[in-house]
């Protein structure tokens, strides 16, 4: 006696077409998720990159009477001792690894090939590449600080000349593109005040390096203090005009307090 095996039915055609639908719906809506989750990844790391380069800065302080490190690349085509800059200065007394320099939420097209960029020169900068994704907070540097350019006496380039260390940011994202970009500081002093302030900082400074889109008040950055801590925080939470910002130490200890006021 034969007994007969069962058939095995196969996917009909519509069955298949089903499930690649299904499984192509699963896949859309995961990737934002995903890409989220990728974006928070490359924002901590960025954080993380800054964290270290603020305590090698604070250690170099520490190393050389409470000077603090300088920048020195400009927006210009003027070499002002390139190789002085913090860039060059904290990776060649070891201070730092020269990898912490590159923010991985960078995506500038000025690196240099070999660094993963276009190769493509700076605009306006004799043909400069960019060779940081981090710039000094110009208030806090001897050879740009506006304060020195009236009274060198005036210049807060020593930690103790810093009242409010918590609430002072010394380091910060530079802009990915235009004459900024291959600098490694900012000029605050001309910023400005809200609401036009934004806007102009995102020519010197990358805003919304965290967030993303136009730059506002509400455009999220990440930002290091000269305590060591990091923030990501808004432009607003960090600049609101010449009189309430974290950014001159003549007036970044009063912010909290006047940053209320606004």
């Amino acid at each position: 006696m034969h007994h007969q095996l069962p058939s095995r039915r196969a996917f009909t055609l519509v069955e298949l077409l089903v499930v690649v639908a299904i499984l192509a719906i699963v896949v859309a809506l995961s990737f934002p998720a995903l890409t989220l989750l990728q974006q928070r990844a490359r924002v901590v790391h960025c954080a993380a990159n800054l964290r270290s380069l603020q305590f090698a800065s604070l250690a170099y302080a520490q190393d050389h009477a409470g000077w603090l490190i300088d920048a020195r690349l400009p927006h210009g085509g003027h070499d002002q001792g390139s190789d002085e800059s913090f860039v060059d200065v904290l990776s060649r007394k070891n201070y730092c690894d020269t990898s912490l320099i590159r923010s991985p939420l960078d995506t500038s097209p000025h690196w240099s090939i070999e660094q993963g960029g276009e190769g493509l020169p700076v605009g306006g900068a004799n043909g400069f590449l960019r060779r940081t994704s981090y710039g000094l907070n110009n208030h806090l540097a001897r050879e740009f600080s506006p304060w020195a350019a009236i009274d060198p006496s005036l210049a807060t380039d020593r930690l103790a000349k810093v009242a409010d260390h918590a609430g002072t940011v010394q380091l910060l994202l530079m802009a990915e593109t235009g004459p900024y970009a291959a600098a490694d500081h900012p000029h605050v002093e001309g910023w400005g005040s809200s609401p036009q302030a934004p806007t102009i900082a995102s020519a010197e400074v990358s805003v919304a390096a965290v967030s993303g889109g136009r730059a506002t008040a509400e455009s999220q950055s990440n930002w290091s203090f000269l305590d060591g801590h990091v923030e990501t925080a808004s432009f607003g939470a960090i600049y609101v005009d010449a009189e309430r910002n974290r950014l001159d130490p003549a007036v970044s200890g009063l912010f909290e307090r006047n940053f209320t006021q606004q």
